[in-house]
């Protein structure tokens, strides 16, 4: 091993397993009977990383390959599924429990309490892109002064 000149300081250089041409006999002999990058590392006293690397480098295939799988048919010629959106059914103005309420209830509260003692909201559809109804969207919104 041969040493180099860093600063003051005489630095030995860093022998790779791959000077070895041992070793690539070795990693390509393992390789081609199936063995693990893990179990070649630990012949040769390297991380699996650089035997990983190696093998790429050297271009190496296992000699039998995975079998594949067949490919499942396209469905490119059924046309895709659209699923409906659920629409709110039209239901009588009721008002409706704190816990029971749907996504597409008025979230205005009432001052009245179910059974259960929780609040009450108003029950009737909600306007599009409020969380109020129209009736409580006009209550609770205040007019712009241009």
């Amino acid at each position: 091993m041969t040493a180099r000149l860093v600063g003051d300081h005489e630095l030995p250089m860093r022998v790779s397993v791959w000077d070895n041409p041992n070793s690539e006999q070795v990693l390509r002999a393992m390789w081609m009977q199936g063995a693990s990058a893990a179990l070649i590392a630990e012949a040769l006293s390297t991380s699996r990383n650089s035997v990983i690397g190696k093998v790429h480098r050297l271009g190496l295939a296992r000699t039998q390959s995975k079998p594949k799988t067949a490919k499942q048919p396209t469905r490119s010629n059924v046309a895709p599924l659209h699923r409906k959106k659920a629409k709110p059914k039209p239901r009588p103005s009721e008002p409706v429990p704190f816990l029971k309420a749907k996504w597409f209830h008025c979230r205005a509260v009432l001052d009245q309490r179910g059974k259960d003692g929780l609040a009450l909201f108003c029950g009737e559809t909600k306007a599009l892109g409020s969380p109020w109804c129209a009736k409580h969207r006009r209550v609770f919104t205040v007019a712009r002064a241009s």
